[in-house]
């Protein structure tokens, strides 16, 4: 009985060292939204010892302290580190989240490709002969990914006011026999309805479907003149808006040139005239964006697909965290990191010399979709309260002191009394070679191989839509304090 009772008690004990040590290790856990105190950085080089124990932002990235030595050396002093969600503006957030409409989903596996070939009499003369939209059609629809992996295919002829669809079936040979003038005249080829078309594609995307729409993009207004293209834009975007509340849809948009010998029907009024020259056409991809990125990144469609210009992809802000942090490169006048706060700035004070004051902020873009340029260009940014950015670039060298790689330095500026909440937003800009794309009018169309009539109307459409869904929220906000 003595022996019972000494191992029971000793098995209570026991238990209770368990349990406090479960204890302990979650008071040592920072909490969501706590704050773990940076090691204090001072601008002037302030050594820190070389025993300072690594610590831990939020997401559990170890982070070394560094002697004043090693600073100078990455040419750069730490912060704190941060993650920037967009709709999360709140400076000193640093922590993820999500824009409220938005859940998180298993990425789908692609598990089938839809394609949408438009062929009213206006794309006549891009399959008269052997041209590059003729190769480009080809090289999509025997895309290697797509053989290797054994994606089924679908392809459909669209045109008319319907728009009439007429299925070719899902052999790529067929579609390649059909890609002439001959092979293009089936269903309402005097009539287009765009916004059918987007409508038909759009429906046919997501939930690992991918919808591929090949088109001049251009209205077809019929007598309406300007009033109807301006009610088909407003349609577009009514389109496009009722489809993303439902899906998740990433929109890719490709500017493309080919050979063109045929007639070019006059969208403002009524007649048309003969054409042998270059003409551009688009297409649009529709998807979810981890789709778009595996098999339509832009190298891919730089290299391969003949006639490329350019392109643009239009998506909902997806709340993914992206790694960012504050550094001393490129700034100008001086301060110190807070100790207390994560991406809060103190005793900050102007350049003496009159030039302001100027903070960077090393961010890593690598998870988004869009091209290099967007990133690059100051107008892709907007900032709040004195500020503004001033210049963004590539890292030209390794920033030792932080825990992950930079793509880009954003470095912004404020000639006022730079104290205050500073948040600075990529925002989702309609890119410049829409505007430059778009034609005003069809007056001299015959000597025009790169512009196309009303375009604008069309991308404006796209954007207000995916800006609408979003609730205007930007690709990505990053927030911090300066005191």
């Amino acid at each position: 009985m003595k022996i019972r009772t000494q191992l029971l008690l000793w098995g209570t004990a026991v238990m209770i060292l368990a349990a406090c040590s479960s204890q302990s290790g979650r008071r040592e856990t920072a909490s969501p939204g706590k704050e773990n105190p940076a090691q204090e950085e001072v601008l002037s080089g302030q050594e820190s010892s070389p025993d300072t124990p690594i610590q831990k932002d939020q997401s559990g990235v170890g982070q070394a302290g560094q002697s004043a030595a090693d600073q100078q050396e990455a040419g750069t002093f730490r912060g704190s580190v941060g993650h920037v969600s967009a709709g999360d503006s709140r400076p000193g957030s640093g922590t993820s989240g999500t824009f409220g409409a938005q859940a998180s989903t298993p990425a789908s596996a692609l598990r089938k490709v839809t394609f949408y070939l438009e062929n009213s009499q206006s794309m006549f003369g891009y399959v008269s002969g052997i041209t590059r939209y003729v190769d480009v059609v080809a090289e999509l629809a025997e895309k290697p990914d797509f053989v290797k992996e054994d994606i089924p295919r679908e392809f459909f002829f669209i045109n008319g006011t319907g728009p009439v669809i007429t299925p070719i079936g899902d052999d790529p040979v067929v579609l390649k026999k059909k890609l002439n003038t001959a092979g293009f005249r089936c269903g309402d080829i005097t009539r287009s309805n765009l916004n059918g078309m987007f409508q038909t594609a759009l429906s046919n995307a997501g939930g690992g479907a991918i919808s591929i729409l090949i088109s001049d993009g251009i209205y077809d207004i019929g007598d309406g003149g300007m009033t109807s293209l301006v009610t088909s834009g407003k349609e577009t975007r009514s389109q496009f808006i009722r489809r993303l509340q439902s899906a998740n849809l990433q929109t890719l948009m490709i500017k493309l040139t080919s050979e063109f010998k045929g007639d070019y029907f006059y969208a403002s009024r009524k007649g048309k005239m003969t054409l042998n020259s270059e003409r551009p056409y688009y297409i649009w991809i529709f998807g979810e964006s981890h789709l778009l990125a595996r098999y339509f990144p832009d190298s891919y469609i730089a290299s391969e697909l003949s006639g490329y210009e350019t392109l643009a992809r239009f998506l909902k802000p997806s709340g993914e965290s992206l790694p960012w942090q504050l550094v001393s490169e490129n700034c100008l006048g001086s301060f110190r990191f807070d100790h207390r706060v994560k991406n809060r700035l103190v005793d900050a004070k102007p350049d003496r010399n009159g030039r302001g004051f100027q903070v960077t902020l090393a961010v890593d873009f690598s998870s988004l979709p869009f091209p290099g340029e967007v990133y690059l260009d100051p107008e892709s940014y907007n900032c709040s309260g004195n500020y503004a950015v001033a210049e963004v670039k590539v890292p030209e060298r390794k920033i030792h002191a932080l825990p992950f790689t930079p793509t880009h330095l954003v470095s912004v500026k404020s000639l006022k009394n730079p104290a205050g909440k500073v948040t600075v937003a990529l925002v989702n800009r309609v890119p410049g070679w829409i505007a430059a794309t778009a034609a005003a009018d069809e007056e001299n169309m015959a000597g025009d191989t790169s512009r196309t009539f009303g375009l604008n109307y069309l991308t404006d459409a796209i954007t207000e839509a995916y800006r609408s869904v979003a609730g205007n929220q930007p690709l990505a906000a990053f927030a911090f304090e300066v005191q």
